[in-house]
């Protein structure tokens, strides 16, 4: 697979290891980051977006129906033509859900880099939960999902958790092979935040690609869909419509869902929900400026 295409991926006939990974978050761009760096020429991105291969054992918590276990299987997701070769897992900063994830890394890519999206911590818990609600898991309202915040293993919390989860890597690895990037910038400032990532990766930083203006998976797109579509993009649609353009396919997916289902509705965050979080995140937030040097200033703490 090469530059974009994500649909019904096949697996690489040789065999290789990534030297980066996206880490994450959930819910804060890596979807696009992947798409984006899977453009440029001298990097290649996993023929599986999240393969999941080093989140380790369930501990009761199901993995995703894709997730690499082998590592010849694994190893196969990769082209060792490419010097830079990547995969996109937000799952390896999902602390305590997941455990030991950097130590397992480190003992088979000692060398890896990291890149770290991240994105205001209360905005990214919201957009979890709506994509959870829109794919059919989740049917409380935000306040109960989120109930009294007091499960560490809370998804819709933990991932938001940023300098606890940046902690676990700085242990494992240099301060120096750890890019955190706020999704605000990816957002707003795009092609310059790419440079800053490609010179993270050592590849030419100039690389411009009109694709660079697709945003993918914006929240405003989300729909209330049945429980079966995922199922039914996966086996039915996709293969059927892999001889037209990608960004083709995307504009009439999204048109026709326009018209099927209805938009997802914002969830109400009150104001004394709205506090708890902030006090729940405050110190991550204290500590994420601490540790990056960034100031993170459109963010809501």
């Amino acid at each position: 697979m090469r530059h974009g295409d994500t649909t019904n991926p096949t697996l690489m006939p040789n065999t290789a290891l990534p030297t980066f990974f996206i880490i994450g978050a959930a819910k804060a761009g890596t979807t696009s980051l992947y798409y984006y760096l899977d453009q440029h020429p001298e990097i290649q991105m996993s023929a599986i977006k999240e393969p999941n291969f080093f989140s380790g054992p369930e501990n009761g918590i199901p993995y995703p129906a894709k997730r690499i276990s082998r590592l010849d299987d694994y190893e196969r997701l990769f082209d060792p033509a490419f010097d830079v070769r990547g995969e996109a897992s937000p799952g390896y900063t999902n602390y305590p859900r997941r455990q030991g994830v950097p130590e397992r890394i480190a003992e088979l890519v000692p060398d890896a880099k990291f890149i770290y999206l991240v994105r205001d911590p209360i905005a990214r818990t919201i957009s979890h939960y709506q994509h959870l609600v829109s794919i059919g898991e989740e049917q409380r309202s935000l306040q109960e999902a989120l109930g009294e915040l007091t499960d560490p293993c809370l998804p819709l919390v933990c991932h938001s958790r940023y300098a606890s989860q940046l902690e676990l890597y700085l242990k494992r690895f240099p301060e120096d092979r750890i890019l955190v990037v706020d999704q605000a910038d990816l957002l707003t400032d795009r092609q310059a935040t790419l440079r800053c990532i490609f010179r993270f990766l050592s590849v030419a930083q100039g690389f411009a690609s009109a694709r660079f203006d697709h945003e993918l998976f914006r929240s405003q797109e989300r729909r209330v869909y049945p429980s079966t579509y995922g199922r039914l993009v996966e086996r039915v649609i996709a293969p059927s419509m892999r001889w037209i353009p990608q960004g083709t396919r995307r504009s009439l997916r999204r048109s026709v869902e326009r018209i099927l289902w209805p938009a997802l509705p914002e969830p109400a965050l009150d104001d004394g929900l709205r506090a708890k979080l902030e006090a729940l995140y405050a110190g991550e937030v204290e500590r994420l400026r601490a540790l990056t040097g960034q100031a993170f200033a459109t963010w809501s703490i």
